[in-house]
């Protein structure tokens, strides 16, 4: 196996990281909103939030795996059958395997959290959000924040912005493709509190956005340093390509929260009205347009984990 393929299998793992440990905190700040009203409905969709949770949270498990296998891999310039005795070396004697094998256990720790969920509201929930904070961290110490130190600055903000780009890639994810659908089957009775979820999603994914963006200026300063970095190095470029994304992302949240969901809390919440289904399919399809977005967000984000910072390769 060459090199250029073991590279898009690396990064096609990294995404996928990033894509369950995203659907993993969406899960778990849904299935909170959503338990704000006990009924037969909610708890069949929290069931299937913990079906998310529990397959989510095994794929960060797995694929952190595989992408740390390849790393090592790499760095020992041996095939993955004869990556061993490189793993082995990472794992005892270097700084990033120390900093997996921490984020690897604690994620081990939230699927055995997630496994003993029951159908009901997930129980737990606050050991399981100690436990991913400690995975985001760690991973903050396996990128380019821990070259100014341990716990430094810059690892706490790169912290912050992985916990803010999870949180909103997560909600719409599991929003779009478990909450919504859901939605179109809830009787009358429940129309309030799906208004008061739509509510908590659109407040949380804006507050998310703005600490994202404030993150992000200061990774991109800090990473790039000058216009000719920013426009000269493939660093730079996938930067600018992920901004651009994100702002492609951003309107479409700003569409459905000023344009589409006054119509559909309005329908929602006022008995006497029209079946709020039209609303929520116009909603839900500028939703699915987002989340394919953010798909590619996550996309570059992971290569810009993966590639070297300009002027240090």
């Amino acid at each position: 196996m060459n090199d250029g393929l073991l590279g898009i299998l690396r990064l096609a793992f990294v995404v996928l990281q990033n894509l369950g440990f995203a659907v993993v905190v969406g899960v778990l700040l849904s299935d909170r909103w959503l338990a704000r009203r006990t009924s037969p409905w909610q708890t069949g969709v929290s069931r299937k939030l913990v079906t998310a949770l529990r397959i989510a949270s095994l794929g960060v498990l797995i694929s952190s795996a595989f992408a740390f296998w390849i790393h090592c891999a790499f760095m020992g310039d041996t095939t993955l059958l004869e990556a061993g005795p490189a793993v082995r070396s990472m794992l005892l004697e270097t700084d990033f395997g120390h900093a997996w094998s921490v984020g690897e256990g604690l994620m081990l720790c939230v699927v055995v959290l997630s496994f003993m969920q029951t159908g009901r509201p997930v129980r737990l929930s606050l050991a399981v959000w100690l436990a991913l904070a400690g995975v985001a961290l760690a991973r903050s110490h396996e990128g380019h924040p821990v070259d100014a130190g341990l716990f430094s600055l810059p690892v706490w903000v790169d912290w912050i912005h992985l916990l803010a780009i999870s949180a909103w890639v997560g909600l719409v994810l599991v929003t779009t493709y478990i909450v919504v659908p859901r939605f179109l089957e809830a009787p009358k009775a429940e129309h309030v509190n799906s208004a008061a979820f739509i509510q908590s999603l659109s407040d949380a994914a804006t507050f998310a956005l703005i600490v994202l963006f404030a993150t992000g200026a200061y990774n991109g300063w800090r990473g790039i340093n000058s216009a000719d970095n920013l426009l000269g190095s493939a660093y730079g470029q996938t930067l600018l390509l992920k901004l651009a994304l994100v702002l492609v992302a951003a309107a479409l949240g700003g569409h459905n929260r000023f344009f589409e969901m006054p119509r559909l809390l309005a329908s929602l919440k006022n008995a006497s009205s029209a079946s709020p289904v039209r609303h929520l399919k116009r909603f839900a399809a500028v939703l699915h347009i987002e989340s394919l977005v953010l798909a590619g967000v996550l996309v570059a984000a992971a290569v810009l984990v993966s590639s070297p910072l300009p002027g240090t390769s």
